[in-house]
């Protein structure tokens, strides 16, 4: 990661590669102030392999249901370690922070990672760790999390093999797995195959974005025989 700077300096950097747009939320009533790409079909003439399709670069409605139960659950991960997957511009890290979580968001692009930093510093919570990580090779130094978070990040078959490792490797013994998806087939044969393994619990989120109301699954995954893990929505 690039030496900390002030986060209007380091917004000022991502403007002069970037068209941005501000994005105003409020989630459980935590006004939220988000910068992100403005368009990123503007970024497909960057893409020469499938890697660098730029689906960080968008605030999709899974992150803002994940955020929205991460705040109406503090308690669950109030100073917890946390580890978030594919971060995206950062929304439910940031969530998981302002509920009093210790937050390590991760994700595969680096500039990413330096949106997730500038949300995180002008919404007023701390920028904390962040993990440049591709999920294939995902480093064992990371270390083991009571939580792992993630919002849409089922889309891609062939990765899932790869999450499967991670949930494994990453997640303590008495930990839980919280994932958002917006329906998605591959989402649903993938937490169906987990079902034997571990213990499953879904429940369905509304959220209202770009005035469109969407149903965000929420998947809790805890391993089977882990007497400890909460199981009320």
């Amino acid at each position: 990661m690039a030496e900390h700077r002030d986060w209007p300096e380091q917004l000022a950097a991502l403007r002069a590669h970037y068209k941005l747009v501000t994005v105003n939320l409020t989630v459980a009533e935590q006004p939220l102030e988000l910068v992100k790409v403005e368009n990123i079909d503007d970024l497909l003439d960057r893409v020469s392999e499938p890697d660098q399709i730029p689906f960080w670069a968008e605030l999709w409605p899974a992150s803002i249901g994940l955020a929205r139960y991460l705040l109406m659950n503090r308690a669950k991960v109030a100073e917890l370690q946390v580890l978030e997957l594919g971060c995206g511009v950062g929304l439910a890290g940031i969530a998981a922070k302002l509920a009093g979580a210790e937050v390590v968001q991760s994700d595969f692009c680096p500039d990413a990672l330096e949106f997730a930093r500038v949300n995180c510093l002008r919404n007023g919570v701390p920028a904390g760790e962040f993990l440049l990580a591709d999920w294939r090779r995902f480093p064992a130094e990371a270390g083991r999390f009571d939580r792992l978070i993630g919002a849409d990040i089922l889309y891609e078959k062939t990765l899932h093999a790869d999450l499967y490792r991670i949930f494994h490797r990453h997640l303590r013994p008495a930990g839980e797995i919280w994932l958002t998806d917006p329906g998605r087939e591959w989402a649903k044969q993938f937490i169906a195959g987990l079902s034997q393994e571990w213990r499953v619990i879904q429940t369905a989120i509304p959220v209202v974005y770009e005035n469109k109301t969407c149903t965000i699954d929420l998947y809790r995954l805890s391993m089977a025989g882990n007497q400890t893990a909460d199981r009320s929505l």
